[in-house]
This record gives structure tokens, sequence and C-alpha cells, in this order.
């Protein structure tokens, strides 16, 4: 696991974005800020990206890959649809913004950690399953939204709760959301 890992906030109020930063630095993180993040994001093992930024989905497609850092969404007061569009580009989960700041660190730390063991990270295919299993579709209604079989659905959400080492799926929407910090799952976030 990386002992300090580096966090990219990314908010278009860059003030609010340094301020979050400095706050991480102090608890122990290596932190930075941009309004808009760089091309490239070397180094960097988790994008933090403000769920009302104007170009979130764009921001998230950009690191979703295997290689890049994982990106997470924090917010508050945000329709959960457009937490929901940040899931299915590649969010890793979501953190609301009135959380402690050790609750804050505690979730970017487990993202890092998740991402740290290899073939733990989810797929881009597996985040989009989960993140509507979070708003409580079922495999059927999943198939139908995504275009795939049934049975891919089943298949996709016996791998995410094995990447995630869970037991069910609402086990695995905890995980998603952070052990509760957030309610992706309900009206807003």
């Amino acid at each position: 696991m990386v002992d300090r890992p580096h966090v990219l906030v990314v908010d278009e109020f860059l003030a609010r974005g340094l301020s979050l930063a400095e706050e991480l630095s102090r608890a122990g993180l290596d932190s930075s800020a941009a309004a808009d993040p760089p091309q490239s994001c070397d180094g960097v093992d988790v994008v933090l990206v403000e769920a009302a930024h104007p170009r979130r989905v764009e921001v998230i497609r950009r690191f979703a890959g295997e290689d890049g850092p994982a990106a997470l969404v924090i917010g508050s007061g945000v329709c959960h649809e457009a937490v929901l569009h940040c899931l299915e580009a590649g969010a890793v989960g979501f953190v609301s913004a009135q959380e402690s700041t050790e609750s804050l660190v505690g979730a970017l730390r487990d993202v890092v950690r998740r991402g740290a063991l290899g073939g733990r990270r989810l797929t881009r295919r597996q985040t989009q399953v989960l993140a509507l299993v979070a708003v409580g579709l079922p495999n059927r209604e999943i198939a139908t939204r995504l275009g795939i079989r049934h049975h891919t659905v089943k298949n996709h959400v016996q791998s995410i709760l094995g990447k995630l080492g869970v037991g069910s799926r609402t086990a695995a929407v905890v995980a998603l959301t952070g052990g509760g910090r957030g309610s992706v799952g309900h009206g807003h976030a």
C-alpha cells in the first residue's frame, strides 16, 4: 500500500479545492488541487472530483482506465442521478462533503488500498453494474439498461462481491459508498 497516497482534488472553484487539499495534507495525505486536471496524472493515486463540477463525467472518464488513478466523487446536496452518471463513467465511489476529515481520509486510503491490490479494482462495466445495483435496480433491468444479458449481469455481480470481499449486494453498495458515507441509492446525496 502507498504510505502517503497522492490525491488530486478537482473542483471548479480552485480556492475551495486548495482548501480541501490543504486539509488532506494536514491529515497525512500528499494532495494538490486543480480547477481542471492536467492531461496526465502521473504519480496521482486518487482523483477526488467535486460532484458539482460541470465537467465531472469527462474528468472521470479521462482517468477511469485500468492504469489511471481511481476517481472518487465528493459532494453534498447532489441529485443521485448526477452521482450515478459519475459512477457509470468509472468513479469508484461517493463520499458526502459533510463527512469529517477523518472519514474522508479513511475513504481515500481505502480506495488506494483496494487499487493497490492489483485485480481488486472494479472494471468499468463492473462499476456500472454496481452503480445500478446501488439505485435499486434488479439484474434484469440492469441487463436491459446496459444492453447485456441477464446472465452476464449475474456474473458481474458475483465478481464484484468477490473483489470487494463482501457477501451481499447490500454490502457491496455500502463498500461503494464508503461505509455509509454517501447515499447513492437515495433521492439526494
